[in-house]
């Protein structure tokens, strides 16, 4: 990333999130963008930079959230399970950081069967990111549906603690995706979940003097028993 991408990050999402609330209180289809421009302080040429559109305003979060989680899985040397449990984690936290447009982001999705089949192309936008990232990961003779299978379930877990954080205000929903989220890897051992992945502790005995010879020797002998 460039040095000042996060500083272009964090003017993105107060944009958006400025946006977003005035929307909420004006209406999405009567709203329009040189409306929202004025209302966020900004010129409609760079309203265009940054968004595009009305609609892309209303996903920005999840712009930036699906760079991150693009970032975070792309250069890891985490096991999987917990790679996938931090880089999920950390989506709902870029989802949710500014509680109040959060909320007000989540009425206008309901209020709009348009955003919310949008909402959907972003849902598979994610599961993307996932199997890319499961298919680099998974070893030889994982079955082809298993990566496909996880990502769609770290989505809908994903999803699921959003929303009883939306609809319900419960904050424990942010606490226990992590807990969710390992147990549903752990569903998929031995391929992607930590507990999966075995190591064997090879115990040898060899004289101090032995040649390499006789030590790779003694290894083999218990590698073999």
């Amino acid at each position: 990333m460039s040095g000042n991408a996060p500083e272009r990050n964090e003017a993105v999402a107060e944009s958006a999130a400025a946006a977003v609330r005035y929307l909420a209180e004006h209406g999405f289809e009567s709203t329009t963008v040189g409306d929202l421009a004025d209302a966020i302080g900004i010129s409609r040429s760079t309203f265009f930079r940054r968004f595009r559109s009305k609609e892309d305003v209303i996903f920005a979060d999840h712009d930036l959230a699906l760079a991150r989680l693009e970032e975070l899985l792309s250069d890891t040397e985490l096991t999987p399970s917990e790679a996938l449990s931090r880089s999920t984690v950390e989506v709902l936290h870029t989802l949710v950081r500014d509680t109040h447009a959060a909320r007000l982001r989540w009425e206008l999705l309901r209020q709009n069967p348009s955003l919310r089949e949008r909402e959907m192309v972003i849902t598979h936008r994610y599961e993307r990111v996932f199997v890319e990232y499961l298919n680099r990961v998974a070893p030889p003779g994982a079955p082809q549906w298993a990566p496909v299978a996880l990502a769609a379930s770290l989505v809908a877990v994903h999803n699921a603690a959003l929303r009883r954080w939306l609809r319900d205000s419960d904050t424990r929903a942010l606490g226990a995706l992590d807990r969710e989220l390992r147990e549903l890897t752990a569903q998929f051992a031995p391929w992607f979940a930590d507990e999966g992945r075995s190591r064997r502790v090879v115990v040898a005995a060899f004289d101090p003097g032995a040649s390499s010879a006789e030590i790779a020797r003694a290894i083999e002998s218990q590698l073999g028993g």
